[in-house]
């Protein structure tokens, strides 16, 4: 059952990302949903299921731009191990290292997603790193923040 709830927010978070994603652009920059939705579900559930549901929501970014066929799985699945492989060696739970690991994480997929794009040169890669990757990472950390607080006080608030 949990898996097809994490099926479903990568889904969903997929769909935001391809329809409405566009319009929440700052200066160009757009927020990561598919990384955050990633990026959560491998605090949750650890490498093994973030590896596999990362690889087959790359796949799917892929089919939907085929230009670098395969480069997404690749990035999404290393993404779901390295979160899931290294979440029992952090605070999880606190709401500035979710931010923090958001902002590193984003940083560092745009980072290798942007050393096997093939329409960049390796001298490219520091400019677009600059210019896309440190917006990117900031504005989708800013919103798994917001998300992650918002998810915290609705558990406080319910809890009682």
């Amino acid at each position: 059952m949990q898996v097809a709830r994490h099926v479903l927010l990568l889904l969903v978070a997929f769909v935001l990302q391809t329809t409405w994603g566009y319009a929440f652009d700052i200066l160009e920059l757009h927020p990561d949903l598919i990384l955050l939705a990633l990026v959560y579900i491998a605090l949750r559930v650890g490498p093994f299921e973030a590896t596999i549901l990362g690889f087959a929501i790359g796949l799917l970014q892929d089919a939907y731009m085929p230009q670098n066929l395969g480069l997404n799985a690749l990035v999404k699945s290393l993404v779901g191990f390295g979160v899931g492989y290294g979440r029992s060696g952090i605070m999880a739970d606190d709401l500035q290292v979710q931010t923090l690991l958001i902002f590193g994480v984003v940083l560092l997929h745009d980072l290798v997603y942007y050393l096997g794009h093939n329409g960049l040169g390796l001298a490219h890669v520091p400019f677009f790193l600059l210019r896309y990757g440190l917006g990117r990472a900031l504005y989708t950390s800013l919103i798994g923040g917001g998300l992650a607080y918002a998810w915290g006080m609705r558990r406080r608030l319910l809890s009682v």
